[in-house]
């Protein structure tokens, strides 16, 4: 598990060194101030600005259950894993993708984030904690994210175990 952490963090190092030297002036530095579900946190932007829900640009977790629909498996875990990593409070870095919308259908800004110099969407990849997801077409991250979600599948890590039917997974 270690040797899996040591390899997802620095391919999200190297990912993280290129956003902030392409994307320096996309990027806005806010604090954590709720976990939604695995793939949405709220965060608060620079003097206090709520800046809404943010949505993980390139990954699609689990859903809750929500509207007469039943939870997705693996949701909880989505959601506990990504509260470990933007726990409430913590600062983070939301990096605009040219490529894509600035929201999703639901208001949401879409947003890779950063946290303490990681690339949270390809650690929660890597740890097959979501799926690869673009909304419309492929954001600029796509392909490492394809890759990497292609690795946790293939070695059976956390939804792709644990979650054999895959039509109650996103």
């Amino acid at each position: 598990l270690s040797a899996l952490c040591g390899v997802a963090l620095g391919g999200a190092l190297s990912l993280r060194r290129g956003l902030d030297q392409e994307y320096a002036p996309a990027v806005t530095v806010g604090v954590v101030t709720a976990v939604v579900d695995g793939d949405t946190v709220r965060v608060k932007g620079p003097e206090e600005r709520d800046l809404g829900r943010i949505r993980l640009l390139g990954v699609n977790a689990p859903e809750f259950a929500h509207d007469d629909i039943s939870a997705q498996c693996w949701s909880k875990q989505a959601h506990t894993r990504l509260a470990e990593l933007t726990p409430i409070g913590s600062s983070v870095r939301l990096v605009l993708d040219p490529t894509q919308a600035d929201r999703d259908a639901y208001g949401r800004l879409l947003r890779y984030v950063l946290i303490d110099d990681v690339d949270v969407q390809h650690l929660l990849l890597a740890e097959g904690q979501a799926r690869a997801f673009w909304p419309k077409r492929l954001g600029l991250h796509a392909g490492s994210y394809l890759e990497t979600a292609r690795q946790a599948e293939h070695d059976q890590r956390g939804l792709w175990a644990a979650c054999p039917n895959r039509k109650d997974t996103p």
